[in-house]
């Protein structure tokens, strides 16, 4: 009976043995698995050192160009600080412009008028002065008529 039993044991145990070696056997970390993760550590390192020099390179990293853009854009925002008023006065000069555009045009119809005024009195005055000189020969005429008479 404990032959038996001893027997039964050894069975199992084999068994249990066997199961071990397929596991063994058909591990990847066991058979060349720690030569491949070796090699994916390698790729991850050297991934995560040309991401480390793409973030702090002092010429071309991330962090130079975010300070290089905060910088461009302070300088921007001092521009922009400089000429807000600039901005402002030429907005109200654009405005005056068109006033005295608008004034300009009425003045230089006033001249147009102006001018004619001036014909027209020159015209007139040569009228008055004939209608004038009329006048006065026909009271000279009827003068001399009287006094002839």
């Amino acid at each position: 009976m404990q032959d038996l039993k001893l027997q039964e044991v050894l069975i199992s145990l084999v068994e249990k043995l066997s199961v071990i070696e397929d596991k063994v056997l058909k591990s990847e970390a066991l058979n060349g698995g720690f030569d491949k993760l070796s090699e994916t550590v390698k790729d991850v390192s050297t991934d995560v050192k040309s991401i480390k020099s793409a973030m702090y390179e002092p010429d071309r990293g991330l962090f130079s160009r975010v300070k290089e853009l905060e910088m461009e854009s302070a300088r921007r925002m001092d521009y922009i600080i400089e000429t807000k008023p600039i901005v402002g006065e030429h907005q109200e000069l654009v405005i005056w412009k068109k006033h005295a555009e608008k004034e300009l045009d009425q003045f230089e119809k006033l001249q147009i008028e102006f001018e004619k005024l001036k014909e027209w009195k020159v015209g007139t005055q040569k009228i008055i002065w004939l209608l004038a000189t009329a006048a006065g020969g026909m009271w000279i005429k009827h003068f001399m008529d009287m006094l002839m008479k």
